[in-house]
């Protein structure tokens, strides 16, 4: 079932883009609640969706050789989940764990990828979009890290 194109209005990533753009999106994102301890994905695994976490609290987890995974980051609020699929080799590097009960609207990547193929400029607005979350995210965990 498609989303509603106003909830994806409402969401960074899309910002800038056409209502029919808007549209040939929401035909392709559902919105999932998903309960408290849940892995919404882990990492290693071959990526097949991009997530827009917008209700809840979430833990980012890498593993580092320990017996348990490493608690790395909190995240609540708009978020994009998952943009290490969207690139080779397609696999998560991070497993996403609810704390909370979340809602997370979720894209299939290949057609995803199928949609920025035939237009264009949906494809150089949500690259540019990862591509600044992704930068974004490395400096604050490096100051993270610095700070310990």
């Amino acid at each position: 079932m498609a989303t509603d194109p106003d909830l994806l209005k409402k969401i960074s990533c899309f910002q800038g883009l056409s209502d029919e753009q808007i549209k040939d999106i929401a035909q392709i994102a559902v919105s999932v609640c998903y309960p408290p301890h849940h892995n919404i994905f882990e990492e290693g695994v071959m990526g097949k969706r991009l997530y827009f976490l917008l209700k809840g609290k979430v833990e980012i987890l890498f593993n580092t050789g320990k017996p348990t995974l490493t608690q790395i980051d909190l995240k609540e609020g708009e978020h994009i989940m998952g943009c290490s699929a969207m690139m080779e080799p397609y696999m998560y590097t991070a497993t996403n764990r609810s704390l909370t009960e979340v809602e997370v609207l979720e894209i299939n990547i290949s057609q995803l990828q199928e949609l920025m193929k035939k237009d264009c400029q949906i494809g150089l607005a949500i690259q540019s979009q990862l591509i600044k979350f992704m930068k974004e995210y490395i400096l604050r965990l490096r100051n993270m890290l610095s700070e310990r």
